[in-house]
């Protein structure tokens, strides 16, 4: 009898509980959230305030010990278009020029290379002539030129021991190596055109048949 009736006071004990605890529960946060909620209001309204309050005087801030830069004036007309000329500087007696044939042999060398240029398409891929044309341009022509103009002057026309000619001799030489080449690599793209040309007509041949005059003259 007594295990029995132990379950029944626990369970009444929990019912009661739940019935007296729970709406005081509700009834205290009800107290308490109309209690605090005026006092939020007000807390939120002040720190409003006082950030508006206190951005302004920052701006005023700012604006005292940063002032912003005046603006920028757009200069005068002439101020604008008109740009320094360069002045001309005598020419250096202690410098080695290139006589005036070497100059035309190498604006010769430099329109050659442009032209073989142009036709850079008509190269077959990787070839080794494209390679030498573009190296002409940007390092051999450069450099043949370069080094006998780092020459001291007068030294043109000394001979060379190691090949007993002239500076300029050599350097005459060495221009016309790297004209022949030029021209070489020109006849050789010309070659391959007119080959190509040929295997065309062989196609042309093999694919339409031959010409009947070329037929009857055959005959």
């Amino acid at each position: 009898m007594r295990f029995i009736l132990l379950p029944l006071v626990v369970l009444a004990f929990l019912v009661m509980l739940a019935v007296i605890a729970i709406p005081l529960w509700i009834a205290f946060m009800f107290l308490l959230w109309r209690l605090v909620m005026p006092w939020l209001i007000v807390a939120l309204v002040v720190w409003a305030v006082f950030a508006i309050s206190g951005g302004s005087r920052r701006r005023r801030w700012d604006r005292h010990y940063y002032p912003s830069p005046p603006p920028s004036r757009a200069p005068a007309p002439s101020q604008t278009w008109s740009r320094p000329q360069p002045r001309l500087q005598p020419p250096d007696p202690a410098r080695t020029e290139l006589p005036i044939d070497v100059q035309v042999k190498v604006e010769q060398i430099r329109r050659k290379v442009e032209v073989l240029l142009g036709y850079a398409s008509r190269f077959p891929p990787f070839s080794k002539d494209l390679y030498l044309v573009r190296q002409t341009a940007s390092e051999y022509l450069p450099r043949t030129i370069e080094a006998y103009l780092a020459l001291p002057p007068g030294q043109g026309d000394r001979l060379l021991i190691a090949t007993g000619k002239t500076a300029l001799q050599e350097l005459r030489e060495q221009l016309d190596l790297l004209d022949s080449k030029l021209d070489e690599i020109a006849e050789d793209l010309q070659r391959q055109d007119l080959s190509r040309l040929l295997a065309n007509r062989r196609f042309l041949e093999e694919r339409f048949g031959r010409p009947r005059d070329q037929e009857v003259g055959g005959r």
